[in-house]
């Protein structure tokens, strides 16, 4: 179903490097007191209403949109008696920012995970660590793309081509707010929706950075 979509078809045509066409957006690209600007996502979760054992999920929902008829809500949550914090927020969150090192760095807060990636191998290696929902992310998103699996060049040639420079890297952070695994409330959906529009916004595939 993704590669049959039209504006997908680049990336699983992108099998070098000198083939990559996706370039940050200036305004991350400005450095401020020694760092740069971070770009931010936050997302709600899903309630199931109908309980339609997930009929809507994407793959379902793309092959056979009349049977992904369900009832979903979408909700931000907040603790009763919190003070300021008590104000209903969307509890999914996401990170994007340059780094001054050639390297891709995942972070998962709420899991503790972090991860250093040098090469475009380990992109894909879903089994390496527990950061595989960031990794499809970044290859859903077109930023390391689904056609350079097996390449041999390092990550750093990627990373040169869409930041403009040698010697850049990106800084990747998910958070998850207070909700415990096995919630129902669709959680890592939401994230690696967060994740995806985070990368497409700072590559200019989403127009606006904001919104």
């Amino acid at each position: 179903s993704v590669r049959s979509v039209r504006g997908n078809q680049w990336m699983f045509r992108t099998g070098h490097p000198a083939d990559y066409p996706l370039r940050l957006r200036p305004e991350l690209l400005r450095p401020t007191s020694g760092l740069y600007p971070v770009l931010r996502e936050s997302t709600p979760v899903r309630m199931d209403l109908t309980h339609s054992g997930w009929s809507d999920i994407f793959f379902l929902g793309m092959d056979y949109p009349e049977g992904a008829r369900v009832v979903n809500i979408s909700i931000d949550l907040a603790v009763r008696g919190a003070g300021l914090s008590a104000e209903p927020k969307p509890p999914v969150e996401a990170y994007f920012r340059v780094i001054d090192q050639p390297v891709l760095r995942l972070v998962s807060v709420d899991l503790r995970a972090t991860a250093e990636i040098t090469s475009i191998a380990e992109v894909f290696d879903f089994a390496r660590d527990y950061l595989g929902l960031l990794k499809a992310a970044v290859i859903a998103s077109g930023l390391v793309p689904p056609g350079l699996e097996g390449a041999s060049q390092p990550l750093s040639d990627v990373l040169a081509r869409l930041t403009g420079a040698p010697g850049l890297g990106l800084e990747i952070v998910s958070k998850v707010n207070g909700i415990p695994k096995g919630s129902r409330l669709a959680v890592s959906t939401s994230l690696l929706a967060s994740l995806i529009s985070a990368c497409m916004r700072a590559t200019g595939q989403v127009r606006s950075l904001t919104g």
